[in-house]
């Protein structure tokens, strides 16, 4: 019985740290380069959802932190516009945005409703890349957007800074090993 037990909770716990975000080493036969990138770290809001990821450019130790800003409202992208992350030393880091023109992805979900005719919903988002180099990456606590409309604040949770924190951390380890 201890056993089952001790098995299941084995299971439990690989299969749970399978679902984290790790770091990638990218071959690309096509230039010849390779270089490290993570897995994207999705923060979800009620109306928007940011995800964050990290690389490094090929041959250096010079590492860029990506953002992409989704949102179910449509917004307009200013040239002076970007994403501005605050951190707990009460400094900030600007991720400039790396086009003015945000995508737009269109989803159309079928059902049947409750008098059994069909249904359709269409779903549309809005979403736009930003990034700049790192040189350290201290406690994100706080997420600023800016678009040509204004802005939106956003409170980032420790557990999410925390794990961008661990991939900063595992990406500088893995660019160290390869300088050895």
């Amino acid at each position: 019985m201890i056993l089952k037990k001790v098995l299941l909770l084995f299971i439990l716990i690989i299969s749970l740290s399978s679902c984290a975000a790790k770091v990638h080493l990218i071959e690309d036969s096509f230039y010849g380069e390779k270089f490290y990138q993570t897995d994207y770290i999705s923060i979800n809001y009620w109306s928007a959802t940011l995800k964050f990821r990290l690389k490094n450019i090929s041959s250096t130790n010079k590492i860029i932190l990506e953002a992409q800003y989704i949102s179910d409202e449509a917004f307009n992208i200013a040239e002076n516009s970007k994403i501005v992350l605050k951190f707990d030393d009460s400094t900030f880091v600007n991720l400039y945005y790396t086009s003015l023109m945000p995508k737009t992805d269109v989803e159309v979900i079928y059902g049947t409703s409750i008098y059994f005719m069909d249904t359709s919903y269409v779903d549309r988002s809005y979403s736009i890349q930003a990034e700049n180099e790192i040189k350290k990456l201290p406690l994100l606590t706080d997420i600023r957007v800016e678009t040509a409309e204004g802005f939106k604040n956003f409170t980032v949770k420790e557990k999410y800074a925390n794990e961008l924190i661990r991939l900063y951390n595992e990406i500088l380890s893995s660019i160290g090993n390869d300088n050895m």
